[in-house]
């Protein structure tokens, strides 16, 4: 009898565990370099951001990304990026939901 809980107990566990976790489905902590093209004038700046690197945000988090694999968003505005160098690193969390949506979250800005 103790061999078929602990039986029942090892299969369902990770079950539960899964179901919890299903809302999201991919959250990465994704780093790059801010990029500022210069438009007419000196107000007038295009930001971007060019990432080279994508880990999991936390030791339990899902982040599959496959080589080559194109990830594209819209960043939510933020002044801390408006106000960076060319060439800060940032670090970004991004996040899918099991509804196909998406969110980038600026975590923080460096030099």
């Amino acid at each position: 009898m103790k061999t078929v809980i602990r039986i029942i107990a090892a299969v369902s566990l990770p079950l539960i565990a899964a179901t919890t976790m299903a809302d999201t489905t991919r959250d990465c902590m994704l780093e790059g370099t801010v990029q500022k093209q210069q438009g007419a004038s000196a107000d007038d700046q295009a930001v971007n951001v060019k990432f080279h690197s994508v880990s999991k945000f936390d030791q339990d988090a899902n982040c599959r990304v496959r080589k080559g694999e194109k990830m594209e968003f819209k960043l939510p505005p933020d002044p801390r990026l408006q106000d960076a160098e060319p060439g800060s690193t940032v670090k970004y969390r991004y996040r899918t939901e099991s509804d196909g949506s998406t969110q980038a979250e600026l975590m923080s800005v460096g030099t």
